[in-house]
């Protein structure tokens, strides 16, 4: 489960879900705002960089916004990652708005990539007062540092299961007797893009990852220092269908074997 903390409460939720939720700060509670900053998210490929994924978001802006102009794009960071920062304006009701949009790639949990942005707004004109106001709030973020999650041992390619792999689309979960099962089962690439959770035979994650030194480039799975919160007991509620042979074949005998698993 990934813990989410609001500004008014904290939830948690299957790591299936991929946070897509846009923050919108306004400087008046009544009509239109002479500044606006918004936080927006979006999916990313797995293999963008972050000047790729802002030259596609100006294509998209191009097509679909009314008499847009982009008046700059120039390289940046934030608290020490690449971004791309945009400035540039377009037509709402014959009315010119100005844009100022921060762009980043972040990690995406399970696997691949998300893209952040972070939008002033400014009808008429982007002010020095307001610029000054954009900059001061994009110099004052500050990334979490994630968990520690990264690698620790390599799977050998003669490990027995049972292996579970929870597909986050279908929300299908797959039981393997073993690992080269799984291998065979499941695409490489959508596995490295964290279209896969996968898990071993006590429920713990397991992270894909390039093996050290393999030519050709070779991958496999490791097991990982995640917390308890991404147990597959924690994902089991999403679980559409189960692809698995007796006696793992449903959510709910999955989830004795596992709380079986635990109590030894």
């Amino acid at each position: 489960m990934a813990e989410y903390i609001l500004q008014e409460a904290s939830l948690a939720l299957p790591d299936v879900f991929k946070d897509r939720t846009m923050n919108l700060f306004t400087l008046s509670d009544n009509g239109a705002s002479e500044f606006t900053f918004v936080v927006s998210r979006a999916s990313a490929k797995n293999e963008d960089k972050v000047h790729d994924a802002a030259t596609r978001l100006v294509r998209e802006l191009e097509i679909t916004v009314p008499d847009f102009r982009l008046e700059s794009s120039q390289m940046t960071s934030v608290d020490g990652l690449p971004a791309v920062e945009l400035f540039y304006q377009f037509k709402n009701d014959n009315a010119i708005i100005f844009q100022r949009q921060t762009v980043i790639l972040l990690g995406d949990h399970p696997g691949g990539q998300k893209m952040v942005c972070y939008i002033g707004t400014c009808p008429g004109e982007f002010s020095d007062y307001y610029h000054n106001q954009y900059q001061e709030i994009i110099r004052s973020i500050k990334f979490h540092k994630p968990a520690q999650t990264e690698t620790q041992e390599m799977l050998a390619a003669d490990s027995q299961g049972p292996f579970f792999a929870l597909d986050s689309e279908s929300k299908e979960l797959s039981v393997f007797e073993n690992i080269q099962e799984l291998y065979g089962h499941l695409s490489l690439q959508r596995a490295k893009e964290g279209q896969y959770l996968l898990f071993e035979k006590q429920g713990k994650p397991l992270s894909i990852a390039p093996v050290p030194g393999s030519q050709p480039l070779r991958y496999a799975l490791w097991t990982t220092f995640a917390d308890k919160s991404h147990h597959l007991l924690s994902q089991l509620s999403v679980c559409r269908q189960v692809s698995g042979s007796d006696p793992l074949d449903t959510a709910d005998r999955i989830r004795k074997y596992l709380m079986a698993q635990r109590a030894e």
